[in-house]
Formats: C-alpha cells, structure tokens, sequence
C-alpha cells in the first residue's frame, strides 16, 4: 500500500474486488472520508498516460502561480 500524507492522507491500494482503490481519510477540515476505485483496464490507461499528465500538470501549475503572482 502506498501512502500519501499531504493536505489529506491519501490510500492506494488493491482492493479484495480486483479495484485498484484511492482513499482519502477525510483529515482536512470540512471533509469526509471517502474512496475511488479503478478498474485493473482504468488504471493501467493511467499508467500508460502518466507522462503526458504529469506534463499537462506541471504546465498546469505554471500557469496557475503565474496568474497568482
């Protein structure tokens, strides 16, 4: 299990139903709990376009700060 402990802690797991799930624990203020399951075929999609997102992220962010400069 991979977790992320940024702005919500965040789960990645293999589910007992063949579902890669993604649970965040609800920590920041004002949310809950909750969780997204992929399909073995979704999830694989986003491994096979990890590069092209993670570039259109990254332009992304540069974008948002310079507008907030």
């Amino acid at each position: 299990m991979l977790k992320f402990e940024s702005q919500d802690e965040i789960e990645v797991y293999a589910g007992l139903t063949g579902f890669i799930c993604f649970k965040a624990s609800g920590d920041v203020i004002g949310s809950e709990e909750s969780v997204v399951m992929l399909s073995i075929g979704q999830f694989r999609k986003v491994i096979k376009n990890a590069e092209k997102l993670i570039t259109l992220a990254e332009e992304n962010k540069i974008l948002h700060e310079a507008e907030n400069e």
